[in-house]
């Protein structure tokens, strides 16, 4: 077999009814075919004028694929009975000399020519399916080493249709070992694109930004060794959709389209691909084609064909066919969900909704209870739709089904949202939910959560601490500048600081150590400022003063408990928040929360 794909030579068709008009159109089949068969990447096809010339010579099938250098031919054959014509064919492989496959066609005489060009797309993909699952089976237990390239690249399209991520790891050592044996193989870079791609928009929700480069990084890559492949521009043009750069996304879209017009799985991509620009008359076009030139397909078809019938608002013909393939992605429940809740139909739309939450459980946040508006926020970033009122017409369904959150995205933009979501600071009853760095926690009530809150909805923004204290009572007596409380808490972090200190010295931590005597030094210049004579503590009656000490306790607090149960954001906050008479949050990164 060749290093890089599987090979075909088409011999001239049988001519059974024995009419010169026959012949002429057996051979027009013929060429036809092997146009179409040309705009697969994974076969070879061998032209016209050097088939035919070796036919002639009257060599055997095995004769002709030793001259030629072949894995396959493809052998058919044309009769006429009555008004009808049949086409059948039969693909050989040389190497067993067995029939692999076989189909035939009974075309009506008047139509002959009409339907030509259809049949040959059918006969394309049914037989580059039939070509690589072949090959697929001959090799399934041989050592990666012993394989060719274009074998290397089947088990590697093979891996990553089992969706999990050893089998992308699988995929990609398989796709490496293809390329190390051919550089140039611009399939096999494409697959190594792939891998990453499959864990980065189905697996590796924690790692979002790191897999996105790498599968856009290594599809450009396999661009320039082709910049003709049809699945190459697809892959780049996801990319670019899920990044928001829509009108280079639809310019890769259509030259996919123009580069392998009947290719069924370029096909059905482009069907979901074209829904979210906007044009869902051609994305169903696209998926309506590729279900008839590969009726046999993989269930996973119907979910992207399923799409442009719900941006549409055709909810049955969406429903139809999204339940040929519910689960099997994962936001396709949601689909259902929201198609069902737009007919009305509350009952359905729950179950949908109900499986959609178990899924999502499942493969996305791995166990992990969802975070308040998680589920929103993931269906809206990976369903990066270029209109708004499609944006809205799908989360408006979701509301509708009984999604919680869709309010709060409301008029939400077709824009990239932060992902994953990993930054909320919320109250949920009686505690807060709070999210950083893909993790979640839940804290008991204090002053200082809301104070914080209001700073991280208003990012690199000055606010007043009078603001935020709210309204103080004013005596004339005047209060402590710190309250017997606030004080017990000065002296216990004191204490604290102390013993982290003589740690730090001893592990010769300096950086540590440094930002312990930090907050030691701040701590006992606050209570200087709050202590009199004798030690007694000192009145405040100005509003602005009083209002600053109590909102900057406040804080420290609430960051303080927060240690205890996500030290990973107390530390953020601790480097990023301000306080003083004007309070402020400054993270070093552009940071999205929601609160």
């Amino acid at each position: 077999m060749s290093a890089r794909y599987a090979t075909i030579a088409l011999l001239p068709f049988d001519n059974l009814s024995g009419s010169p008009e026959d012949a002429r159109m057996g051979s027009g089949f013929v060429q036809d075919l092997i146009a179409e068969l040309a705009r697969f990447p994974s076969v070879g096809v061998i032209a016209a004028h050097s088939t035919f010339a070796v036919d002639s010579i009257g060599l055997d099938e095995a004769g002709i694929g030793r001259r030629l250098g072949v894995d396959y031919l493809l052998r058919g054959s044309v009769r006429r009975g009555g008004k009808a014509i049949r086409l059948s064919v039969q693909l050989v492989q040389l190497a067993t000399g067995q029939h692999v496959w076989g189909e035939r066609y009974d075309v009506p005489e008047s139509d002959v020519f009409v339907v030509q060009d259809e049949i040959a797309a059918k006969v394309a993909n049914a037989l580059t399916v039939q070509i690589d699952q072949t090959a697929l089976r001959a090799t399934r237990r041989q050592h990666i080493a012993n394989l060719a390239a274009y074998e290397c690249w089947l088990r590697g399209m093979e891996s990553l249709q089992r969706g999990m991520p050893d089998a992308d790891e699988e995929a990609r050592e398989f796709f490496k070992q293809a390329l190390s044996l051919d550089p140039q193989y611009a399939r096999a870079q494409a697959g190594v694109s792939l891998s990453y791609f499959n864990e980065w928009s189905c697996q590796a929700w924690g790692c979002w930004e790191e897999k996105e480069s790498r599968a856009y990084d290594c599809a450009k890559q396999a661009e320039v060794l082709d910049p003709d492949d049809a699945l190459v521009q697809v892959i780049l043009a996801k990319i670019e959709q899920y990044r928001r750069e829509h009108q280079s996304a639809e310019a890769r879209y259509r030259r996919a389209l123009s580069l392998a017009p009947n290719d069924a799985t370029i096909l059905v991509q482009l069907s979901a691909g074209f829904s979210l620009l906007g044009d869902a008359e051609l994305g169903m076009e696209c998926g309506e084609r590729a279900l008839v030139l590969n009726p046999l397909c993989p269930s996973w078809y119907f979910y992207y064909a399923a799409l442009p019938h719900f941006v549409l608002k055709d909810y049955e013909r969406a429903i139809e066919t999204g339940l040929k393939t519910p689960t099997i992605v994962t936001d396709g429940p949601a689909y259902l969900a929201a198609a069902y809740a737009h007919l009305g139909n509350a009952e359905r739309a729950r179950v949908h909704l109900s499986e959609f939450r178990k899924i999502f459980v499942e493969r996305i946040t791995s166990g992990r209870e969802p975070a308040p508006c998680e589920h929103l926020q993931w269906l809206v970033h990976v369903n990066p739709f270029r209109r708004e009122a499609d944006l809205h017409h799908f989360t408006d369904g979701l509301h509708r089904a009984g999604l919680e959150g869709e309010r709060a995205l409301a008029g939400a933009t077709a824009k990239a949202v932060s992902w994953p979501i990993s930054n909320v600071f919320r109250k949920d009853g009686d505690l807060w939910t709070v999210a950083f760095e893909h993790e979640v926690a839940h804290v008991g009530e204090v002053r200082g959560l809301h104070d914080l809150a209001q700073l991280l909805g208003r990012p690199s923004e000055e606010i007043h601490c009078v603001s935020l204290a709210g309204q103080l009572a004013n005596s004339g007596r005047g209060v402590d500048v710190l309250d017997e409380p606030a004080r017990r808490a000065y002296r216990k972090r004191l204490r604290e600081l102390e013993s982290e200190l003589a740690d730090a010295e001893s592990a010769n931590d300096s950086g540590r150590a440094e930002r312990l005597e930090e907050e030691k030094e701040q701590l006992l210049a606050e209570m200087r400022k709050a202590t009199g004579l004798g030690g007694r503590s000192r009145k405040m009656g100005d509003t602005a003063e009083r209002a600053r000490s109590t909102v900057t306790w406040r804080i420290r607090h609430a960051i303080k408990k927060l240690e205890s149960v996500h030290p990973t954001l107390a530390r953020h906050l601790g480097n990023s928040v301000k306080t003083g008479v004007f309070c402020s949050y400054s993270p070093e990164r552009d940071t999205r929360w929601f609160v």
